[in-house]
């Protein structure tokens, strides 16, 4: 049996930031138990492999893009901020730049360069990593954790669990640490895919496979009631809807949902007004050359045209109301009826999670099981795209490695 100070199950981000923060701790001894062969296995994915590494903005900024989370991500992004992370990252010859949309990136564009700094600041804090050594279950029994790694038993009166959640399986996230935190006492929120495109029923723009929209509105409607909006770039798939308001909104998603879409970025009431105007001084324009006047694809002004029977060369001033009223609608209130959403092989995040009221916000110490930690992913938080996701993984380690030294070290 080998008993060690900390042990640490997975070595993500979040694994190996708290692990390098907890190292020099007056000699104690570290344990990082990772299933793979090697570490930080989705974190080379991250940004296709470009590395995210987090957003631009403040703390204030950043407690939106957590969903209904953001009063308990607060005080640990206080704690370490994303200037602090950057400022961290500078520090260790690792230079960030923000590329579009406020989204920080290391200068290099390689992730690899970010997961090399932290196992190289492991090992010289004395941490040990133990590859190919899946944890098969933890114990906790008179203040002391037993966990067990093939025929190998490990002990420790601290435990931090930071497997991730279950997106991305082939890189090991198979959702174990909600086994694991389960079989301490803890409670699951029940998991789910986030930041995952939505798959529509009869989707009718398949061929428009590739086309994007810029800044469009969006709303979620569940059982006919309007339960959210929000606005952002959207793409068309091959099976439904992609882009950043619709992965951003898939954690709240469900099947038979429906999803209205300004298509052409306007209201009815806006699109009435400018069709009245225009009839008044040109109405022997067509429907179509009318339509163009607004920011989408042609392509989709004929298949929209197509689908309301309404001739493309038809002249404006000869449309009828009821006419008007359904292109306007089709074209201001898309209705898209969700089939499903993309699984956990495509989601880039999971949303669920160890439950949060079941863990110290400021520490990320379980408030049932004493010495017990969690740090990212699987705790029941789920960020926007564009670097959110990641930043919670670095600054929930940082919590927990700062709330070990204090419970070490008091």
């Amino acid at each position: 049996m080998n008993h060690y100070d900390i042990i640490i199950i997975g070595a993500g981000p979040a694994g190996l930031f708290c692990a390098m923060n907890c190292g020099p701790l007056h000699d104690a001894s570290v344990l990082i138990l990772e299933k793979n062969s090697i570490p930080g296995k989705k974190l080379l994915l991250s940004g296709s492999g470009q590395c995210n590494i987090t957003h631009a903005g403040t703390v204030s900024d950043f407690i939106h893009h957590y969903g209904n989370g953001g009063d308990f991500v607060k005080p640990v992004l206080k704690t370490f901020p994303p200037a602090a992370l950057r400022d961290f990252l500078h520090k260790n010859n690792i230079p960030t730049a923000e590329r579009e949309n406020g989204k920080i990136f290391p200068e290099s564009m390689r992730s690899s360069d970010v997961l090399s700094m932290m196992v190289s600041h492991c090992l010289q804090n004395g941490v040990t990593l133990r590859y190919d050594s899946p944890v098969l279950k933890t114990v906790f029994r008179n203040g002391v954790f037993t966990v067990y790694s093939g025929n190998e038993m490990f002990t420790a009166k601290i435990l931090v669990i930071s497997t991730g959640g279950k997106s991305y399986p082939s890189t090991g996230s198979t959702g174990d640490g909600f086994i694991f935190a389960e079989s301490l006492g803890h409670s699951i929120i029940k998991p789910a895919p986030s930041l995952t495109p939505v798959i529509i029923k009869n989707f009718t723009f398949a061929e428009l496979s590739g086309i994007s929209f810029k800044n469009r509105n969006v709303s979620l409607f569940k059982n006919g009631k309007k339960v959210y909006s929000s606005a952002g770039d959207i793409l068309f798939t091959h099976k439904g809807l992609s882009g950043p308001v619709i992965l951003d909104m898939s954690r709240y998603i469900d099947k038979d949902d429906i999803l209205e879409i300004s298509l052409a970025g306007k209201t009815v009431e806006s699109l009435n007004s400018d069709f009245i105007s225009e009839s008044r001084l040109q109405g022997r324009k067509s429907i179509k050359n009318f339509l163009k006047n607004y920011d989408f694809a042609e392509r989709l002004i004929s298949m929209i045209l197509a689908q309301e029977r309404i001739d493309p060369q038809k002249n404006i001033s000869e449309i009828s109301r009821e006419e008007r009223v359904k292109l306007f609608r089709s074209l201001a209130e898309y209705p898209f009826i969700v089939a499903d959403k993309g699984n956990y092989n495509i989601a880039m995040a999971t949303a669920g999670g160890v439950c949060r009221d079941e863990i110290d916000r400021r520490t990320m110490e379980s408030k049932i099981v004493p010495g017990l930690y969690f740090a990212g992913e699987v705790t029941d938080i789920d960020g926007d795209t564009g670097g959110y996701n990641m930043q919670w993984a670095f600054s929930s380690g940082k919590a927990a490695a700062d709330g070990i030294k204090r419970k070490i070290f008091h």
